[in-house]
């Protein structure tokens, strides 16, 4: 069968985007090996027939899921306003968008759903996670600081590692609580943050 990615009228969109939002609900409940295309057939009122039309087959439906799920995410990111001329400010701004993203409960399964997956498709679920969510948020970060950078803010050896250095600062010392169940406060978020904001600064900006 002919995949047909895009839909071409209005009701064509709406069942694509209603398949979609049937398949997140069921990959973030059941994790992918477990989730049925039939039971996100029967949540979102389509067909078997359709959902292969445009998606191919259970991983294509697990990969546009993914890509819409991560647009919608990281549009904030894309917004002028998260990024002002006070360097400090705007890394704080960016950690706390992320913090807010990662925490939240559907991110944290999806990435459960990453770390234990071992199926056949396992291989290609890594590359759409990292492909759509890491690398396409270490962009991001890494295009801002070298904007820095050549305005002779920061002093950075090569700002791709330096992107994913600042992310784990953020998350690291919290993001393995949340994914064994534990609540955290907007306070440990914010002590979390403000530390590494100081101590990337230190070791970033020109004397």
């Amino acid at each position: 069968m002919e995949l047909d990615p895009t839909p071409h009228t209005k009701r064509g969109y709406q069942r694509h985007e209603k398949i979609l939002d049937a398949a997140k609900q069921v990959f973030v409940e059941q994790g992918y090996a477990r989730a049925s295309v039939n039971e996100i057939v029967k949540r979102s009122g389509g067909s078997l027939g359709t959902v292969y039309k445009f998606f191919g087959n259970k991983l294509g439906l697990f990969e546009a899921c993914f890509q819409k799920a991560t647009c919608e995410a990281f549009a904030d990111f894309e917004e002028k306003g998260l990024w002002v001329d006070d360097l400090p400010t705007s890394l704080r701004n960016f950690g706390r968008q992320l913090q807010q993203m990662i925490f939240e409960p559907d991110a944290l399964a999806i990435y459960r759903l990453v770390l234990t997956e071992q199926g056949a498709d396992q291989a290609e679920i890594q590359r759409i996670f990292m492909q759509y969510g890491p690398n396409r948020l270490n962009k991001i970060l890494s295009r801002f600081l070298s904007q820095q950078q050549a305005a002779g803010l920061l002093q950075i050896q090569d700002c791709e590692i330096a992107a994913f250095q600042f992310v784990e600062m953020i998350k690291g010392p919290l993001h393995f609580r949340a994914l064994f169940g534990e609540t955290l406060t907007p306070a440990q978020c914010d002590a979390v943050l403000e530390q590494a904001i100081q101590i990337f600064l230190q070791g970033a900006q020109h004397d």
